[in-house]
């Protein structure tokens, strides 16, 4: 690879880090009135695995897969940020939640974080294709059960 590519690179993650933590603190003031910054930050690290493993899959990986993985990442990412950050519960509490562990994640809103990657996987894949040239031979197209579900313009 050469300079200017991990230059690029690099700036997109930066920009992506950026990005994602500031437009969750976003949501989170829209839809609860209020946020705490360790939920920038815990947004920003969850939305940086989505990235890398949707680098290493090809489109031949099924959509769902990607999702699963990227949800169990970022429920993962999550619990940990709620063992350091939020063990007092005052950031955010679903001890109240369905099959929730420890009152720090549960399924609900694990299904949020799948809801979240199936937006930022073709997110960065259009990004990665038509901003930074990555793959240009090849469309980014999405299979479900190994049918085509979608392909790029």
């Amino acid at each position: 690879m050469n300079s200017n590519y991990k230059l690029k690179s690099f700036i997109k993650y930066i920009l992506l880090f950026t990005f994602s933590g500031y437009t969750y603190v976003c949501l989170e003031f829209l839809f609860r009135g209020r946020s705490d910054i360790s939920m920038m930050f815990c947004a920003s690290i969850c939305v940086i695995p989505m990235v890398l493993l949707n680098n290493q899959f090809s489109y031949e990986v099924d959509f769902i897969l990607q999702l699963v993985l990227c949800t169990i990442f970022a429920t993962f990412v999550e619990y940990i940020f709620g063992m350091l950050f939020n063990t007092d519960y005052h950031i955010w509490d679903y001890r109240s939640m369905p099959l929730n562990v420890d009152g720090m994640i549960c399924v609900p809103f694990s299904l949020l974080w799948m809801f979240i990657a199936s937006i930022v996987i073709p997110l960065m894949d259009w990004i990665d294709h038509y901003i930074f040239n990555y793959k240009p031979e090849q469309k980014p197209y999405y299979k479900i059960c190994g049918r085509t579900i979608y392909t790029m313009k």
